[in-house]
């Protein structure tokens, strides 16, 4: 009986545990856009899917927070392009750049592809609009869409965030 006791203890401590760990606020979204650089002035990176969200809202690729609270944002793009050059990602809220969040990655040649990752803990208010911008330093460099047949498609960009405290 003891045993018993104990074993029920345990599985309710788990489940208090594991029901105390969810987010309260999430989003996951991503672009099947190709996005390359016409010019070297920075652009706003589009999403035209929400893949899924809880308490925070996309619009085209502005992101709105409806809770206070300290956030993980990641972006995710998938780079290449028709010629070598340089990517650049970072992060802006409420249209300001975010300080230290530009990431960069070299493209070598036509053919190759690569994952550029920007992220970061931002404090944020209920409102707060996050976009992530990228920038080429060649004309037809940036994010990237792959349609592999029987396999899902690689979007050009895919942005997680959750609220953390």
């Amino acid at each position: 009986m003891k045993t018993i006791v104990s074993a029920i203890y345990m599985t309710a401590m788990l489940v208090a545990s594991v029901g105390g760990a969810s987010a309260t606020s999430w989003i996951q979204a991503s672009s099947t856009e190709e996005q390359v650089a016409s010019d070297p002035k920075p652009k706003v990176v589009t999403m035209n899917s929400t893949d899924g969200a809880k308490n925070i809202k996309m619009d085209k690729g502005v992101v709105t927070v409806n809770e206070k609270g300290s956030y993980f944002l990641m972006a995710a793009a998938q780079v290449g392009g028709k010629t070598k050059g340089l990517v650049r990602m970072w992060m802006r809220v409420n249209g300001k750049d975010v300080d230290n969040s530009n990431t960069e990655q070299f493209i070598a040649d036509a053919s190759s592809t690569t994952v550029l990752v920007c992220q970061g803990v931002a404090e944020l208010k209920r409102g707060d609009k996050i976009e992530v911008v990228y920038s080429g330093s060649e004309s037809g460099v940036g994010l990237v869409v792959k349609k592999p047949a029987g396999e899902p498609v690689v979007p050009s960009i895919i942005f997680s965030g959750w609220r953390i405290d």
